[in-house]
């Protein structure tokens, strides 16, 4: 019979929010600020314009006037200024000067000072690359009407796409619209990154691939090999659960071609993104596909987490050495792992720091937990709870697929080993209480009939 104890070899009361707790260790790979991300509202352009206008008035009062510049060498030496700007290095000030600029952006959102008492400022999040929120206030004329045509006319195909209740404008009243447009901007922001991760993702897998039958040649029949594409939806789902960091450092092991790491890479702001694959096939394409992702990421006006591909087996010397050295989450479609691979996982795991997250699609030790087996079982280094998933997760399947996440915890099997020797000091203190009861009872019967 199974020793129940609390740490199970799925704990079943602990879910991802509960893992959240335990600290993931850092290893100082900061992600460098974004120099320019493409861009450049409205907004901001007249201020560069007003700012360089008031340079020019004090260059002319204190200097020579000089020569006049074409308009194509003045935008030259603008962009060849921007490219030479000196990065910042202190987040710190970053982080300040992030702050300064939205307060700034704020102040300068119309109607967002002393509005009159009964108006209200209504703002509408703009969908497009280049768009610019919309804020109007209440009292302006037919801002209802306008509002309301926005969204029939410009979002109707969108709107339906959002986890929204569609609004009746009919019988909708000022407290409505200020309710329904607060609900919309925020899953209109997640819609726009969203919408974009997924559909960089599929375009650079488009020009890469030219005939995906090559893939599904490749690898032999329910192998370790076997090609299991996650979709990208269940990688979104994922890695929101995970909430992951800037500081995270992600390795998918078996990568095949890709699509984890590119998509992690558009939609997360994480240290760096690691894939290893050791097939040919998807190796040569996946670094294809790295090439067409920068090139699109690039004409999207997005600049991605860093990431690399290796070509390679994770259990190599040096791949494994990187793995324990940097990775604060590992990702492992590990339904087909044979004993010998699976093994070779757990080692790379017991080496891990405490926090590590592993998320893999079948239990890393399938074995009976017990007081007599729990010193080599790998939950008694983990702590493991189920990951949500969709549907339909992975490309080769329409069946509903589990995911597990395990946290890394290195003092785990002191703690049980405590446990388990005070849970049977504490039955050998029962078993001499039964013993003492009895030889007493022994004692009286022999006295009672001597």
């Amino acid at each position: 019979m199974d020793f129940q104890t609390p740490w199970n070899l799925v704990d079943e009361n602990l879910d991802i929010e509960d893992l959240e707790e335990f600290d993931v260790p850092t290893h100082g790979n900061q992600r460098q600020k974004q120099k320019r991300n493409g861009r450049k509202t409205a907004r901001k352009v007249q201020k560069r314009s007003r700012k360089s206008g008031q340079q020019e008035v004090a260059s002319k009062k204190t200097k020579k006037a000089e020569p006049v510049r074409q308009p194509e060498e003045k935008y030259e030496e603008e962009q060849d200024q921007e490219e030479h700007k000196p990065e910042a290095q202190n987040p710190v000030k970053q982080l300040q000067e992030e702050q300064d600029q939205e307060e700034q952006d704020q102040a300068d959102v119309p109607g967002q000072v002393a509005l009159p008492d009964g108006v209200f400022l209504y703002k509408v999040q703009s969908l497009y690359r280049h768009g610019v929120d919309l804020h109007v206030r209440s009292d302006e004329p037919n801002v209802m009407e306008v509002i309301e045509k926005i969204f029939t006319e410009f979002y109707k195909n969108v709107l339906p796409r959002l986890p929204l209740q569609q609004p009746d404008w009919k019988a909708m009243d000022t407290t409505d619209l200020m309710e329904f447009l607060e609900s919309f901007n925020f899953a209109a922001e997640k819609f726009k990154k969203e919408a974009k991760g997924h559909l960089i993702t599929e375009l650079a897998r488009k020009l890469s691939v030219v005939d995906e039958r090559v893939l599904k040649r490749h690898y032999k029949s329910f192998s370790e090999e076997t090609y299991g594409a996650t979709k990208t939806e269940q990688m979104k789902h994922m890695l929101d659960q995970l909430k992951v960091k800037n500081d995270d450092v992600i390795f998918d092991l078996g990568s095949g071609i890709g699509q984890l790491v590119t998509f992690t890479a558009s939609y997360a702001n994480v240290a760096k993104v690691y894939g290893i694959e050791k097939c040919d096939a998807p190796a040569d394409i996946a670094a294809r596909i790295s090439e067409n992702f920068k090139r699109l990421m690039k004409f999207f006006g997005k600049i991605p987490s860093p990431f690399e591909f290796i070509k390679g087996d994770f259990t190599e010397p040096a791949n494994k050495e990187s793995i324990v050295k940097k990775a604060t989450i590992i990702f492992a479609n590990n339904w087909l792992f044979g004993n010998e691979l699976m093994r070779d996982l757990r080692e790379i795991l017991h080496l891990c720091a405490p926090g590590t997250r592993v998320v893999v699609t079948k239990l890393i030790d399938q074995t009976r937990f017990n007081k007599k087996t729990y010193v080599g079982h790998f939950n008694s280094f983990s702590h493991t709870a189920p990951l949500d998933s969709i549907d339909c997760p992975m490309e080769w399947t329409d069946k509903k697929f589990d995911f597990w996440v395990s946290r890394m915890d290195n003092e785990k099997v002191y703690k049980l080993a405590e446990h388990f020797i005070a849970e049977e000091e504490e039955q050998e203190a029962k078993r001499e209480t039964k013993r003492l009861a009895k030889a007493q009872k022994a004692e009286l019967n022999s006295h009672k009939f001597s």
